[in-house]
């Protein structure tokens, strides 16, 4: 007994830290839960200075995770007015663009270096 209070303001130390650590872990799990389970994955590929597939349908007010790989052996720079996007892609390699909920419409994107073949467009329905 006499140990504890002697040792209550360390006791009392230990305890808040564990409880801070505790509280913290599980906030973040479940903060990186609702953020994986609210974003649309949206995949394309970069083949033969194309992309693969050019037109993508995503439901409007969605928050988009835009992962695009590029299969060619040469880079790409993913470009796009309508997003304000603009991300270089090296060969065998893949880029995350995530985009904001968007409104209904057209939106183009394009490969900067290919722009003859490498065209596309992501259409948010209502």
């Amino acid at each position: 007994m006499e140990i504890i209070k002697k040792n209550k303001n360390i006791i009392i130390l230990v305890g808040l830290i564990f409880l801070a650590v505790i509280i913290y872990i599980s906030t973040s799990k479940s903060s990186d839960n609702k953020t994986n389970d609210n974003i649309l994955e949206v995949k394309i590929a970069i083949q033969d200075h194309k992309f693969v597939p050019n037109i993508v349908e995503v439901p409007k007010s969605t928050k988009i995770r835009l992962i695009v790989h590029n299969e060619d052996d040469t880079v790409e720079e993913f470009e796009s007015y309508d997003l304000h996007r603009e991300k270089i892609v090296m060969p065998n390699e893949s880029i995350h663009i995530i985009l904001a909920p968007l409104k209904s419409g057209k939106y183009e994107f394009f490969g900067d270096f290919h722009q003859d073949t490498a065209q596309g467009f992501i259409i948010v329905n209502d």
